[in-house]
């Protein structure tokens, strides 16, 4: 009995994974082939080493800022959110994976049957049936559906692990970003605290002046106004202060509280020269852009498993066991008891349901190609945007230095001249206000340049290493 279904049980797994796989196998789509950037940059050079290959911690050197994306890393909600979908993912293509082998159970039946008089030539009687045994219940995937599944199962996940890599780097642009971002706000209202009280102290000077004779009222009341002025600059700096401090306890996944910064703009680490690699590296970088493929193959996939329904559903079943009468005799030998069953099942009629499954999974498919696309493309976008902000940011803080340095000339010119009685005040309040103006835009390009390196950053996929996916991939048994 057992040679027999062992030799049944071989051919029929010979058979199956004899199978073939109906349905398309991936390929993946043509994209745009750019050899070059967008952006003609200066600075670009020949080390093959890109922005990207670069660590997070090797571009981002402020401990301060450091400790911060360590602890949003740990604690922001997205990124556990994100990595409970790579469990929830991984847990699925096991269960999709299980499909591939036989499901073996332990079952105890007992069934009692009144019989018919009229079908035991009126000998009806009441029967009682014992069963113990394993069963035996294996789909043959002879067409691949559950191959299919299985990939695409597999697809999925891998999506989930590329998704959170995505969230990573999103989070770490945004806390550096909100870092920067806060430190240029601390920094112009510093300035702003300092030109308050350098116009106070104007106002008292004015104020003694006008009392000693020596200037007429008008002088005070431009002083007043300047005062003033520099007043109702403040609370919205500080209203920006704390909204920026609150979205960074968000980031990091605590209430709102205060942050206590003890670096600078000018403190933040440049790096002098910029390399962006080529675009075509982009698919191999962005983990955004392998997220969608992983999508585009799990999607291809779900294309074959629906082709597969077309066809015949084979399934192998049996049973080993002893089967009785009476609970007394379940276990003995002349019970024994063995069946193999092998059912097929072919569609016939069932009103073009799965045709329509097919036309589905083709369209989805069709979706998840142009999603592809448009994300090969969105990245590019954003490589050129970003490069060429970064160039330009560089220039603008060049030119906005340049400025702030003529502008300190000048009001130290006028000051002197005014003190000898050749300019009016009205040109030193000017020029205070021309250098007030050039302090807040040098804070800003110093700003937007280190936001300029962040989105570049993330544009690139920096931060990451792709081979660690397929590594703990294989590792997790996935």
């Amino acid at each position: 009995m057992s040679r027999l279904v062992r030799s049944i049980g071989g051919v029929l797994v010979a058979t199956a994974l004899a199978g073939c796989m109906v349905g398309p196998d991936y390929q993946r789509p043509d994209v745009p082939e750019v050899d070059h950037w967008h952006v003609d940059l200066d600075y670009l050079n020949d080390d093959p080493q890109t922005l990207a290959d670069m660590a997070w911690l090797d571009i981002f050197q402020d401990e301060d800022l450091r400790e911060v994306i360590e602890t949003a890393l740990v604690q922001n909600h997205e990124m556990l959110i994100a990595i409970e979908r790579i469990s929830e993912a991984r847990a699925r293509y096991r269960v999709d994976r299980a499909a591939l082998f036989p499901e073996v159970n332990v079952e105890l039946n007992s069934e009692r049957e009144e019989e018919s008089d009229l079908t035991n030539d009126g000998a009806g009687e009441t029967a009682d049936t014992i069963f113990l045994g394993p069963t035996v219940s294996w789909e043959l995937d002879l067409w691949g559906k559950n191959r299919r599944g299985s990939r695409a199962a597999y697809s999925r996940y891998l999506a989930s692990e590329y998704g959170a890599q995505a969230v990573r780097l999103s989070l770490i642009a945004d806390v550096c970003r909100a870092y920067f971002e806060l430190e240029g706000i601390n920094s112009r209202l510093a300035t702003n605290y300092d030109t308050l009280a350098s116009r106070e102290r104007s106002l008292v000077i004015a104020e003694k002046r006008h009392k000693g004779g020596l200037t007429s009222k008008l002088e005070v009341k431009q002083a007043e106004v300047e005062l003033a002025s520099a007043r109702a600059s403040i609370p919205r700096g500080e209203q920006a202060q704390l909204e920026l401090e609150n979205q960074l306890s968000i980031l990091v996944g605590e209430p709102p509280t205060h942050f206590t910064l003890n670096s600078t703009l000018e403190d933040q680490y440049i790096p002098a020269n910029v390399t962006a690699g080529l675009p075509a590296s982009l698919l191999e970088r962005r983990p955004d852009i392998m997220q969608a493929e992983q999508e585009l193959v799990a999607a291809s996939e779900t294309v074959g498993v629906a082709t597969a329904r077309l066809f015949p559903n084979i399934t192998l079943t049996g049973g080993l066991g002893y089967e009785t009468e009476e609970f007394d005799d379940l276990l003995d030998d002349d019970g024994e008891f063995w069946i193999v069953q092998l059912d097929i099942a072919m569609p016939l009629f069932n009103a073009g349901a799965r045709r329509a499954q097919l036309s589905a999974a083709e369209s989805r498919f069709n979706q998840s190609r142009l999603a592809y696309q448009q994300a090969v493309l969105l990245a590019m976008r954003e490589v050129s945007d970003s490069l060429n902000q970064f160039y330009k940011s560089g220039e603008s803080l060049q030119a906005q230095l340049a400025l702030e340095k003529a502008s300190r000339e000048y009001l130290d010119l006028a000051t002197k001249r005014y003190r000898n009685g050749v300019l009016a005040y009205l040109d030193v309040l000017d020029a205070q206000r021309q250098l007030f103006d050039a302090q807040l835009a040098v804070s800003q390009a110093r700003e937007n340049q280190l936001v300029a390196l962040v989105l570049l950053y993330k544009a690139l996929g920096g931060g990451w290493d792709p081979a660690v996916i397929r590594q703990k991939a294989d590792a997790s048994g996935a």
